[in-house]
């Protein structure tokens, strides 16, 4: 039995749709629902000749950290009869997923898949395969 649906959102198109599943879902199984936004940590990178380090991408800014509230609250608002809680962490995508799915007990995730080409994926991989791979427990990836 269903009783807490993890939905992972970033913003896409995607991902509000799986909101709307992940809802939908809670409505038939009276589970409850937490939306849960990842935001990737800037990236060290070693110079190997030098003994220094390159950090790759900005830290998080308070108006990034409110830009993403505002987005978790306008997908809960679309969401009318669910009880959803909203979480916003740092880490990499599809490992804080999961890790967020143990912490919380949730029974179920739910994420949009990015539609990436069959290269696209091969090179860079995607979070929805990552957390098929990891996750331990039922997945519904949205398209």
């Amino acid at each position: 039995m269903i009783q807490h649906i993890l939905v992972a959102i970033d913003g896409s198109d995607t991902s509000r749709k799986a909101a709307r599943f992940g809802h939908d879902l809670a409505q038939q199984t009276r589970a409850r629902v937490t939306l849960l936004f990842v935001l990737e940590p800037p990236r060290v990178l070693p110079l190997g000749f030098m003994d220094a380090e390159l950090i790759s991408g900005a830290s998080r800014s308070p108006e990034e950290l409110a830009a993403v509230r505002r987005l978790l609250d306008e997908v809960a608002a679309d969401l009318p009869s669910a009880q959803v809680e909203k979480v916003v962490e740092i880490g990499r995508p599809a490992d804080t997923i999961v890790a967020m799915a143990d912490k919380l007990g949730a029974d179920h995730i739910v994420v949009g898949a990015r539609g990436l080409n069959a290269g696209g994926r091969w090179l860079l991989g995607s979070v929805s395969d990552r957390v098929l791979q990891l996750a331990g427990r039922p997945v519904t990836v949205v398209h």
